[in-house]
């Protein structure tokens, strides 16, 4: 398992959560996010919208499975991109 803090603030333009789950569902390991005291699951798409409204500047990400690795920088880089 990988465990990542990520400034999801970094870009100067907003990203759709829309863009971060399909991202997210093309890898076969688990990412999560912790927000609060919540688990939440970055494929779902309701977990999102409920989720990410608690979320704070800085997120942490985890990722649990086969590709975790490829996961983990796929994600930070979409964080850092325009």
């Amino acid at each position: 398992m990988i465990s990542r803090q990520i400034d999801t603030c970094r870009r100067s333009s907003p990203m759709p959560i829309s863009f971060l789950i399909h991202t997210a569902r093309k890898f076969d390991c688990d990412i999560y996010i912790r927000c609060q005291d919540k688990k939440v699951n970055v494929k779902s798409y309701d977990e999102m919208i409920r989720g990410m409204s608690q979320c704070t500047k800085y997120v942490m990400f985890f990722f649990n499975g086969v590709d975790e690795q490829a996961a983990e920088q796929k994600i930070e880089r979409i964080f850092l991109s325009q």
